[in-house]
């Protein structure tokens, strides 16, 4: 049996679907499954959800469970390849259930983050993800995928991986949580089509009026560099969604706007009236720009 073959057996050994087809997945004594949270648009006056970011939630009785980082560094680093593939089979196999009567109007955001140490390294892994996506129907251009550890990757390696799910058909994501001259110039290279500020890089900068004061300048030192559209994760707070939305931020998430489910609860696909979600504060943000485009 090749390896290819020995892997795809043990990663359908295990994998669960139940009686209406939400898939969950067996690992080292874990539960594994899809968590989805929405990502907005903004569309002038409103905020318009248009796909969902896939997470995983690791369940063991009677323990706490992990966040994905921490399930991630826990594992020997033998076992981390095998349960990057399983979490991608398993997020994958439940687009169909991310809680919206249509699952193929939306995008799903996914991350990569292939392992130096894995066979093939990131080339087999966009081949992975590629025969995936055909294999469970999936259409690429439905497919934002994240690239994990961009900042701790070899600028040549970031950029072949980029390529390479760009050529798959599979938009590209990167995460940048400084503003210098360096990470310019590499997302500049990488020429993502999203840019995502972490929710707690974007919190730290919202903290005090001081910080706050930068985030406009990093969010447009970021946008300067061509189409690439500005993602802010992880907003609380009213006061939060106002200073991302003061900033020109085109998509955002957190749970001021919707919190994330497991899959196969459904989401209100409607349109968020900015007026009515920033009424706590009595704010009203100018709307100066209009998004359409995915």
């Amino acid at each position: 049996m090749s390896e290819r073959a020995r892997l795809a057996a043990e990663l359908e050994r295990a994998l669960d679907l139940d009686e209406v087809g939400i898939a969950s997945a067996r690992f080292d004594g874990y539960r594994l499954k899809t968590s989805h949270q929405p990502i907005f648009r903004r569309d002038d006056d409103v905020l318009t959800p248009f796909g969902v970011e896939a997470r995983l939630v690791a369940e063991k009785p009677d323990e706490v469970s992990p966040g994905p980082v921490e399930f991630f560094d826990a594992l020997p680093a033998e076992r981390r390849s095998f349960a990057e593939a399983l979490c991608r089979r398993l997020h994958v196999e439940n687009v169909r259930n991310m809680g919206v009567f249509e699952p193929s109007d939306f995008d799903t955001y996914l991350t990569i983050d292939p392992r130096p140490e894995a066979e093939g390294g990131a080339i087999a892994e966009v081949a992975s993800l590629s025969r995936l996506l055909n294999e469970q129907g999936v259409d690429p251009l439905t497919v934002i995928c994240e690239i994990g550890d961009a900042g701790g990757r070899d600028s040549k390696a970031l950029i072949a991986l980029a390529d390479g799910l760009r050529g798959a058909g599979i938009r590209v994501a990167i995460a940048e949580f400084r503003v210098g001259q360096p990470e310019i110039d590499r997302v500049a290279a990488v020429d993502p089509d999203i840019i995502k500020i972490d929710g707690n890089w974007f919190r730290s900068m919202h903290d005090t009026a001081e910080t706050a004061k930068l985030l406009p300048a990093v969010v447009s030192a970021f946008s300067s560099l061509g189409p690439a559209r500005i993602f802010v994760q992880g907003i609380e707070t009213p006061a939060e969604l106002e200073a991302a939305l003061r900033a020109h931020a085109d998509y955002v998430q957190g749970i001021a706007l919707a919190p994330p489910s497991l899959a196969g609860v459904v989401f209100d696909p409607n349109p968020r009236s900015i007026e009515a979600l920033l009424a706590p504060l009595g704010k009203v943000v100018p709307f100066g720009r209009s998004h359409q485009r995915r």
